[in-house]
């Protein structure tokens, strides 16, 4: 796996361009440690949602169940970090572009406790896992946009429609594993989405200004009882099929291979595979 310093020096790849502004207040030649991410927290006067100040610390060493490690946050504003992860750095950087949804999460894990399936988790939070670790935000400004990425019309969306996408859809990655995925994307990696309807002029906003209204969105997002059903909730999007993010999707013979770019959910009601 690249070292920190190596990523660091490498020109950015698009799926990290959230990112970009959080980095230049960490350090670039070594990893940063749980009191960079802490001093970064302060700053930017990170919080859980009980109003606790957000601080990373070093990893115990106790392994820690999912609920456990979610609990310690939400009770204790601590949030444990293990030095040179790429996963627990993602995580990190996670809390610091989505403050105000990353406390609900938090928040709603603990609200729903340990359940009786065999993983220990209710769909809820299922749900909740799976956007946290795969999540994207997906803000459009065309309602015909989102309804060919609901229906699964991939060529369609990412081909027919490919400069109205870049004009009127934006892409940030929530989950850190998705980060994770990113350092070399390959066929299949699928992130899960929520489609957040914006203006057009959400556009011309700076990177700071998209990243706060998407938080504040997805705050509401999850505060809403229908959203929180189970994992179906979210929107499958190939990582690879957004315009820009890999040099196979110029060809547009590239989204009829249905092991990436699934029929999906317009088969599935059709009596088919999903």
């Amino acid at each position: 796996m690249i070292s920190w310093a190596a990523w660091r020096a490498q020109p950015p790849a698009p799926s990290f361009s959230p990112l970009t502004d959080l980095l230049k207040a960490l350090p670039a030649e070594r990893w940063p440690t749980p009191a960079d991410w802490s001093r970064l927290a302060t700053r930017m006067d990170l919080r859980n949602a009980r109003g606790l100040p957000l601080r990373f610390v070093a990893d115990s060493g106790t392994r820690l169940s999912a609920l456990e490690f979610e609990r310690r946050i939400f009770e204790q504003g601590e949030v444990e970090t293990r030095g040179e992860n790429w996963h627990d750095a993602f995580h990190a950087c996670a809390w610091a572009l989505f403050p105000r949804s990353k406390a609900r999460i938090n928040a709603l894990h603990v609200e729903a406790g340990a359940a009786g399936a065999p993983n220990g988790r209710s769909p809820l939070r299922d749900l909740l896992t799976l956007f946290d670790e795969s999540g994207v935000v997906i803000a459009c400004a065309d309602a015909q946009l989102a309804g060919l990425l609901a229906n699964f019309q991939w060529h369609e969306l990412f081909w027919v429609q490919r400069e109205r996408v870049r004009r009127e859809m934006d892409f940030m990655i929530f989950g850190h594993a998705l980060y994770e995925h990113s350092h070399a994307l390959y066929d299949g990696v699928t992130g899960k989405g929520v489609v957040i309807p914006v203006a057009a002029d959400y556009f011309s906003w700076d990177p700071a200004q998209r990243l706060a209204h998407l938080d504040a969105a997805l705050l509401q997002y999850f505060a809403a009882p229908h959203h929180l059903g189970g994992p179906r909730a979210l929107q499958p999007l190939p990582l690879k099929g957004i315009p820009g993010w890999a040099a196979e999707n110029e060809n547009p013979g590239y989204y009829r291979d249905e092991r990436q770019f699934r029929p999906g959910r317009m088969r599935d009601r059709a009596g088919g595979p999903a």
